[in-house]
């Protein structure tokens, strides 16, 4: 998961499978086996939808006063793992640039018998914090609204996955736009989306390493970005915004048709996200050690 820094502190952080120095920027290493039962989520607040409650004014375009973030990338290492998720039957899968790249040997994790399928990248973007995986094989796809002109700001996000090598979820609200500066392992300025998280899997505390490539969902289900950064200072969780995923998907040439997974609610998302990572429609994207 990349860590966003606006005030130059430096977070030391062990991880399950061995210890990873963060500046910055997470690496997302934790031990890619699973729990044999999810972990539950806060619901915040107890009744009545985020979604109804907290909508405003619609997104605006991106501008030159966006605010800003810096992040150090760092290139996946052995052990390291992030998210990825379904967007073709045919075992084609998105992820976040900074889980796969640099990896030598890729796989995914099918959680329910804890099988490991080997994975291959086929796709970096050039520009954005996306990537594309394939497998032999694969679930049907998620459904995909990469329109941004009826986002709202105060609307609910959904974010699915496996935080430091776990299931877990996080609820966020959209405040606004970031323009994502990026220096390191490679350089590139990048268009994203800010939410102020909400709630999170109960028990997880500290980094969400290992949310990165997840998808984000709007409350009716479709994927609206890819979880790709966090601010645990400020309480952000980043997305990359719909321009990179499409440029994305079009020098791919993939034309992704998947189904919504529900309509979603807060006090429900537990549910269906372990429907959703049952389903292997959200899978773990571990880097393992060369042979």
């Amino acid at each position: 998961m990349l860590r966003r820094f606006g005030d130059g502190i430096l977070i030391l952080l062990v991880l399950i499978m061995g210890a990873a120095w963060l500046l910055g920027r997470i690496n997302d290493r934790s031990d890619p086996r699973l729990p044999s039962r999810p972990a539950e989520t806060f619901v915040v607040p107890p009744s009545d939808s985020i979604e109804e409650e907290e909508k405003g004014p619609l997104l605006p375009a991106p501008s030159p006063f966006d605010d800003q973030s810096m992040v150090e990338a760092q290139r996946a290492g052995p052990w390291s793992s992030g998210t990825g998720f379904a967007i073709g039957d045919d075992g084609v899968w998105l992820t976040a640039r900074h889980v796969a790249l640099g990896c030598e040997r890729l796989g995914v994790v099918n959680g329910q018998d804890q099988e490991l399928v080997a994975a291959s990248l086929v796709y970096v973007s050039k520009r954005a914090d996306v990537a594309i995986l394939k497998t032999r094989g694969g679930p049907e796809p998620l459904a995909l609204d990469l329109n941004e002109a009826d986002l709202q700001l105060g609307a609910t996000g959904f974010h699915i996955g496996f935080p430091q090598g776990q299931p877990g979820e996080v609820v966020s609200r959209l405040i606004g736009r970031e323009l994502m500066i990026t220096e390191g392992a490679w350089r590139g300025r990048e268009n994203t989306l800010a939410w102020a998280e909400v709630s999170r899997s109960k028990g997880l505390r500290g980094t969400l390493g290992g949310l990165s490539g997840g998808p984000a969902f709007d409350a009716r289900g479709n994927v609206i970005g890819i979880t790709i950064a966090e601010s645990l200072r400020r309480g952000r969780v980043i997305t990359t915004s719909s321009d990179s995923v499409i440029q994305a998907l079009k020098e791919a040439r993939l034309s992704p048709k998947g189904e919504a997974i529900a309509p979603l609610q807060t006090n429900d998302i537990t549910r269906v996200a372990n429907r959703v990572r049952r389903d292997l429609k959200v899978i773990q994207v571990v880097c393992l050690p060369p042979e």
